[in-house]
């Protein structure tokens, strides 16, 4: 069954997650035309099923086949790694990995969304180019291939891989943005609305999903919000798989809108979709040749098999090796103690049991200390923590420490893949055998290799080694203030265990006899197993601890060792706001540092969860480039609305940063459970590396999650979303660490440019007398970029396309009635009158600041005065649905209530909850052959159970 409803489809690429707390993702190479490194997990939450790993074996070698023709014979899955979650049988042929792979795995196989259900979707694309953080799909659609009504298996899966390797976006319409509630499954174009498709060779109909009568306009002039575009499935289009990958003869992407392009691979530039939107009306193509992957390669033979190794991995538990630095260097700034004191935290309190823990240690040498051990009791923390170091001495052989670990690691009989080094240094290297020596050992082992870099003279190939392993590289600066010695090892092993560990609160503070300290923190009603409040400190003899529960019952220390004093929550510990209260005898000042950690109420729930990425890693001082951070906050896999999110340097305790999910500047989507913003130059106060910690947090018990709506006994398909409030919590979480190059004390000069704006949008187009009148919609964006309020807009028009795409400032200026800038994310709105002519317009805008800087030209809107009489006369008579494709306009009601929300969704999604029978279609035509060989029998009858497409 192939359902193409050609207009509707919100947004591609980003909403859901699963349960990953830092995003990091494993490497992927491309050699003589293959990649190589493509993972592919399952969740341990999916039943056991052999069957399951034959299908995505077919899945992948027809996605190669596919790929390798849409990449023009330049690219195809050269090996892929299947993983299967540990609570499967191991079959002796299966190659065992160590720890949780699904969590940085690029595909995952988990259950149904409760959002968007059986919908394949790439999560966290953020930027034209840029690629995603994996790909998810669900059982369901692996077992029902085309019966699912997405497309043909290979090209869903291209089409889900142009979004996560080359920032690709689709090229169907979308409602983009919450607020703006302008269509954009048509334009408006010669004198009629086209609908949003590339290329146009896709043909079809125009209809009212409800009624099947074709299309009119409303009297804002706009198309009614029922209305869809039908693509025939025997469209004779060939392009693009971005688009409607589920026409049966689709199988290329786009290439330019230029004359000289063959019709049947021309972009459709004019058209609303995202892909014009995000990457300024440039094709598929156009992104994808300025990647890496198309860099240097030579096309290979049509004829070429494409049939990709698979390796069959099983996950165990997580093998871990602790790598201390106790040099010489170590002594400055009691660095050894206080790494001393957060790797004994570190191993009685953070890490899972059932992990395999060793201890190795360098300066000149590497040394083993202590053997992998796997914890099971309290004893066997302790003894871990006795091996760990108390002198220092010596040269800087990093190398030498690394090979020492991948000793210890190897001694299992599971092998290497998988395992992880956490790495705690403070100098440069002066000794061989250096990280460049070791890293090829590192990277085809598959270990995973995190760092934790003291102070600012640490080697700067940490950062290096870790990125080449999939691993994480964090950063701290010595400050009084900083929690990074917590936060950093809290973060390594978040994703370890599937009993994950959740940081609720850190917090840095100073304590004598005369200054006490108190704070509050929450612990919310989806959290309280295994809570522990603890305090790190050099002085913790000399500390007293207490916490008041919601009931004020008051809980002591009942341990206090290493440097550590510890509270803990016995029980499930009542969810509300906890006051601690720290307090000691001494006369000298006592930093120390709080941490309260918990885990979910009940094994297997859901709660709130942070995962952080960064757009990257240096920042150039002074240049009109940004970094960006982006967090993603979310109950399982539903985004979490309205909920206060900030991102603070370690170190300026006035440079906290905002973070926002509006839809406008930095962040892609407006309410999708993804904040983000821009990290400026004046951030930044010297060169290095820097650390960045995110705190979420909703204390005023308004942000809410989204989910599904029960469905209407006299609309039993229609089920929509809604929204629940999921009451206070707060937690943190440390991003990888940002360098800074060109630091100067010289005073910064306003480089920064306003955003671009995204969001131009027709919101009626009105004949009145000889004057056609448009009112346009879009949302402000800043003075830097979006952050503040821009200066003024400039509007330019032309009845040229290409001269407006590509040289808009030789266009008409409009001057009439200007609006002056709102402050960024608020809603603007402008008036254009034009003489009525057949014409078509096209419109552009742009944010100036204070001080002349420019903002980029916003995407192109069309206006023309309607003439097409298909669009102002009434519907005689209907379509045969039937003929067409009937589930995918009944579905389109589900569509309807994420409108009335302002989601930004991309739903491609049906729900399957109610047996009865739905549809039953019969072919009653002669049906034209499939498309590389597939069955005709795929097309010739169906029988469906509740199957609601939006494609």
């Amino acid at each position: 069954m192939r359902i193409l409803i050609q207009g509707i489809l919100i947004l591609t690429s980003v909403l859901l997650s699963s349960d990953t707390t830092v995003a990091t993702q494993l490497p992927i190479t491309v050699s003589q035309n293959g990649y190589s490194g493509l993972t592919v997990a399952i969740s341990n939450s999916i039943s056991e099923n052999v069957a399951l790993i034959q299908k995505l074996k077919d899945w992948i070698t027809a996605a190669s086949r596919v790929l390798y023709k849409a990449s023009k014979y330049q690219l195809y899955y050269k090996d892929v790694a299947i993983v299967l979650p540990k609570t499967w049988s191991i079959q002796s042929s299966y190659k065992k990995i160590s720890g949780l792979k699904f969590s940085m795995a690029h595909v995952r196989i988990d259950e149904e969304n409760p959002v968007v259900g059986k919908v394949p979707y790439v999560f966290g694309q953020t930027e034209c180019g840029k690629p995603g953080q994996y790909m998810h799909l669900t059982t369901y659609l692996l077992f029902a291939g085309e019966l699912a009504g997405f497309g043909e298996i290979g090209d869903v899966f291209v089409h889900e891989w142009g979004h996560l390797r080359w920032g690709l976006y689709d090229e169907y319409a979308s409602f983009e943005e919450a607020g703006l509630e302008s269509p954009s499954a048509f334009y408006l174009d010669d004198g009629t609305w086209k609908p949003t498709r590339c290329t146009e060779e896709v043909t079809g109909r125009n209809i009212n999903m409800f009624t099947g009568a074709p299309c009119t306009v409303t009297e804002d002039g706009i198309p009614e919000k029922d209305c869809v575009f039908i693509a025939d499935k025997d469209s004779p289009a060939t392009a693009s798989l971005m688009g409607q990958q589920n026409v049966l003869k689709m199988e290329e992407f786009c290439d330019t809108d230029e004359s000289n392009t063959d019709s049947k691979l021309r972009h459709n530039s004019q058209a609303a979709n995202n892909q014009n939107i995000k990457c300024n009306s440039r094709s598929a193509w156009e992104v994808m040749r300025k990647h890496d992957d198309f860099k240097g390669n030579t096309p290979g033979s049509p004829s070429f098999d494409t049939t990709p190794d698979f390796t069959i991995e099983v996950e165990t538990d997580q093998r871990i090796c602790l790598l201390l630095d106790i040099s010489g260097s170590m002594q400055k700034n009691n660095r050894n103690s206080k790494m001393y004191t957060a790797a004994s935290n570190f191993l009685l309190n953070m890490v899972a049991d059932g992990t395999s823990v060793g201890v190795a240690t360098f300066n000149n040498i590497g040394r083993i200390v202590h053997q992998m051990l796997t914890i099971s009791s309290q004893s066997d923390r302790q003894q871990l923590v006795a091996s760990l170091p108390t002198t220092t001495g010596g040269t800087t052989s990093i190398g030498a420490g690394l090979l020492a670990c991948i000793t210890a690691l190897n001694s299992s009989s599971d092998g290497l893949e998988g395992s992880m080094i956490f790495l705690v240094t403070d100098g440069e290297e002066s000794r061989a055998p250096y990280i460049a020596d070791v890293q090829p050992v590192i990277t085809t082992s598959g270990v995973i290799v995190n760092t934790l870099a003291l102070g600012n003279e640490s080697d700067t190939q940490l950062g290096g080694i870790s990125r080449a392993s999939g691993g994480q590289s964090f950063y701290y600066s010595e400050d009084e203030d900083s929690t990074v010695l917590t936060d950093a090892f809290a973060a390594a092993v978040a994703d370890s265990s599937s009993d994950t560990l959740i940081q609720i609160e850190s917090k840095s503070f100073s304590i004598s006899s005369t200054q006490s300290f108190e704070h509050y923190t929450t612990i919310d009603a989806t959290v309280g197993r295994d809570t522990i409040v603890q305090i790190s400190s050099s002085e913790g003899d000399d500390i007293d601890i207490s916490v008041t529960g919601p009931d004020q019952t008051i809980y002591k220390e009942i341990n206090s060792t290493f440097g550590i004093t510890t509270v803990k929550i016995p029980n499930i510990a009542q969810s509300g706001s906890y006051k601690v209260s720290v307090t000691t005898t001494s006369n000298s000042i006592i930093p120390g540092v709080l941490n309260v950690q918990s885990k979910v109420r009940v094994p297997g729930e859901t709660t709130a969860k942070l995962s952080v990425w960064l757009s990257d890693d240096t920042h150039v001082y002074g240049s009109d480039g940004t970094t960006v951070v982006y967090v993603a906050v979310l109950k399982g896999m539903a985004p979490v609305l309205k909920c206060d999110v900030t991102a603070s340097l370690e170190g300026y305790e006035a440079s906290t940063i905002q973070l926002h999910d509006n839809g406008i500047g930095s962040d892609s989507r407006e309410y999708d459970g993804i904040y983000s913003a821009y990290i400026f130059s004046n951030n930044f106060k010297r060169n290095g590396r820097h650390s960045l910690k995110i705190s979420g947090q909703n204390i005023n018990n308004r942000a809410e999650t989204l989910k599904s709506k029960e469905k209407s006994d006299t609309f039993p398909y229609y089920s929509g979303l809604t929204t629940e409030l999921v009451g206070n919590f707060q937690r943190v979480i440390l991003s990888s660490e940002i360098s800074v190059t060109n630091y100067s004390t010289t005073q910064l000069t306003d480089n920064i440019k306003p955003a671009k704006i995204t969001t131009l949008k027709l919101k009626s187009v009105q004949l009145m007398g000889d004057k056609l009148q448009i009112i346009l919609l879009w949302k402000a964006i800043g003075d830097d970029l979006d952050v503040g309020t821009a200066s003024e807009y400039e509007f330019r028009i032309s009845d040229s396309f290409s001269k407006i795409k590509q040289q808009p400032e030789q266009c008409t200026k409009l001057t009439n009635n200007i609006p002056i800038p709102k402050l960024a994310g608020s809603t603007e709105q402008h008036l254009v009158t034009k003489d009525d002519d057949s014409l078509t317009k096209y419109i552009v805008v742009r944010a100036i600041d204070d001080v002349g800087n420019k903002g980029d030209y916003s995407n192109i809107v069309s206006i023309s005065k309607l003439t097409d009489p298909s669009w102002t006369t009434e519907a005689i008579s209907t379509v045969n649905l039937t003929e067409t494709f009937v589930s995918g306009g009944l579905a389109l009601a589900i569509l309807l209530i994420m409108m009335i929300l302002g989601l930004c969704l991309k739903v491609r999604s049906s729900n399957t909850n109610d047996k009865k029978k739905l549809i039953k279609q019969k072919k009653h035509q002669n049906q034209k052959p499939g498309k590389r060989g597939s069955s005709n029998k795929h097309h010739n009858r169906y029988e469906y159970e509740n199957r609601n497409y939006i494609v």
